[in-house]
Formats: C-alpha cells, structure tokens, sequence
C-alpha cells in the first residue's frame, strides 16, 4: 500500500500539488471571510458608502504597474540584443497577471514571461529567465528599501510584536543577492551544483543563466535605471493599496502603506497557494487590524485589492485567447 502511494504521488505529483495549493487558498479566504466579517449587511453598507472615485483611481494603478514593468522588462533585454516594443512587452506582462492568479506563488505569471520573451525575441530560455531574474531581484531590493524606510519612519511593530530583525535580515539578504547578481561567481555556484546529480542534468542551462547574469556586471548603470523603475512599480502598488483603504474610510497614511505592501509581499510569495491568494489577503488584514482597523473594513479592503488583480488577470485571459488572431493578422498585412 505504502509503495503504491509513493508511485501515485511520483506520477501526480504535479496534480496533487495544484490541487493542495488550490485547496489551501479557498481555505485561507473563507477562514479570512468567517472569522473577519460577522455582519454581511455592514459590508454592504461600507460598499454603498464608500468612493468610487478613490476606488476606480486605485483600479488604474494596475495600468499604470503594468507599463512600468514592460519599460524595465525592455531595459534589460535591450542589453541581450533584444529589441521589442513597450506595446508588445505591456500585452505580454498583462497576460503573465493571467498565469498569477492560477500558478503557484505571487511569480507564476514570470514563466510565462520567460518563454514568451525567449520566443518572441529569439533568445535562449535561460537567458530570458536570467533577464526575469534580475528583473524579479530589483523588486525585492526596492521592497526591502522600502522596508527600512518605514522603519525610520518609526513603524517598527506590528501590534506589539517588533519588526526590525526581520526587516533587517530580509534588507541583508538582498544585499547578498545582489552581490551575487553583479558577481555570480562569488560562492563558485558552478563548483557547488557539480556536486548533485539531480542539477548536474541542468548544468547546461544553469551555465546559460550564470553567463547572462554575468553579462550585467557591464550595464551598471541600465541596473540603476531598473532599480529607479521597481521604486516606482513599486509605489505604484503602495498606492493601489492606500487609495483602496481610503475609499473605504479607513484612516491609515501613505507611510503606512510603504511598512505593508514590502511585507505582505514578501509572504506571498511563499510557495504554497496560487498566486498568493489566501496569504496575501490573511496577512494584510492581520497587519491592518494590529494597526487599529475595523475587522470588517481590513477584511473587505484586502478582497477588494484581490477583486482587481482578478479583474487584470481576467482582462490578461482574454488577451491570452485573442492575441493569436491579432498577430495573425499583423502578419498577414506585413506580406
């Protein structure tokens, strides 16, 4: 029996583990939903009296996050020879919201991006991972920037539970991938990897990934450039949050925000949902309610947040579907 499920988990493991991420953020929604919302009528008199000015202002920081991201995607191409339009890197950076909402973690929509970038620009997979790499990396440097600002800012607890050795170490460990970024022969990865069969067999492509990390140390300042960028993206989702919380009355400043958005990010990229759902939004209203928010209003602030980026994906899908029409009949004009 024991051999039999070890040999069903080996040929489904793929399954299983979509099915346990899948189950693991329905549950965390409706444990946030039950223990979080005692009154359905109250939420619905929070919506009926809330700005749906503010609300759709914070809907539209999405687009304004998704060109930001395509400049700082095409930045670093450009130094691989890759030359593809904002246009085209914007639909492409829309549809990877799509793969976000159903792959796991909060990076899913990344490999799509990868592929997508590798075949539309002619480049190596590796070498368009690589790109995505660094890409990913600047966002977690200016997140952890980020961070310590609010900690000088004096937000260095949550409820009574300080932050600053988490803040600190986080800010510490991006500095190392950073240098490992600039110089990623520094720990002798290559050496390391020869060791285990299992990444001997992909030694090739982690061969490819090191070499186009390796190249960047020649683009200091395109690196600066992107670091600029991912402050901005960013910022761009401290104010998604912030105009989302105001909409609904609750009384947290913009500083605030700048102390949540780099931690509830960094959760949600752990590994264990789809896309983040269920730890972002449990995370979010556990930050917000130590902050002196209304259970109700954390609860429905962190749904409506997760609302959008389902309507970007959805948007994302029906990119997804009919982007291959379109090019089609690009093509067809262009013979």
């Amino acid at each position: 029996m024991k051999k039999w499920i070890i040999s069903f988990y080996r040929k489904n493991k793929k399954t299983i583990l979509l099915i346990l991420r899948i189950t693991i953020s329905i549950s965390l929604i409706v444990y946030l939903v039950s223990t979080r919302i005692e009154s359905f009528s109250d939420v619905i008199e929070i919506l009926k009296s809330s700005n749906k000015f503010l609300l759709l202002l914070s809907l539209s920081t999405h687009a304004l996050g998704t060109y930001i991201t395509a400049v700082r995607w095409k930045t670093l191409l450009n130094t691989q020879g890759v030359r593809l339009s904002n246009t085209t890197l914007s639909v492409t950076v829309l549809i990877g919201s799509f793969f976000n909402n159903f792959l796991p973690t909060s990076i899913g929509g990344d490999v799509f991006r990868a592929y997508d970038a590798s075949k539309k620009g002619n480049i190596s997979l590796g070498s368009s991972a690589s790109v995505i790499l660094v890409e990913r990396f600047s966002g977690v440097v200016s997140a952890a920037t980020y961070a310590i600002v609010a900690l000088f800012l004096g937000f260095t607890a949550i409820g009574h539970r300080s932050v600053i050795i988490p803040i600190v170490i986080f800010f510490v460990i991006s500095l190392i991938l950073g240098f490992l970024i600039i110089n990623p022969s520094l720990f002798r990865l290559r050496k390391i990897t020869s060791k285990f069969r299992f990444l001997r067999k992909i030694s090739d492509k982690l061969a490819n990934v090191s070499n186009t990390l390796a190249s960047f140390k020649k683009y200091k300042v395109v690196l600066v450039e992107v670091l600029v960028f991912s402050f901005l993206l960013q910022f761009s989702v401290i104010l998604n949050w912030w105009l989302a919380a105001m909409a609904l009355g609750i009384n947290l400043s913009l500083t605030a925000f700048i102390f949540i958005v780099p931690v509830v990010a960094v959760i949600a990229m752990l590994p264990i949902s789809i896309g983040g759902i269920g730890l972002r939004e449990n995370s979010l209203v556990i930050i917000m309610v130590a902050m002196g928010v209304n259970n109700e209003k954390a609860a429905l602030c962190s749904l409506i947040i997760l609302f959008m980026l389902i309507i970007m994906g959805v948007i994302g899908g029906i990119t997804y579907i009919i982007r291959p029409y379109f090019e089609g009949k690009f093509k067809r004009r262009s013979t």
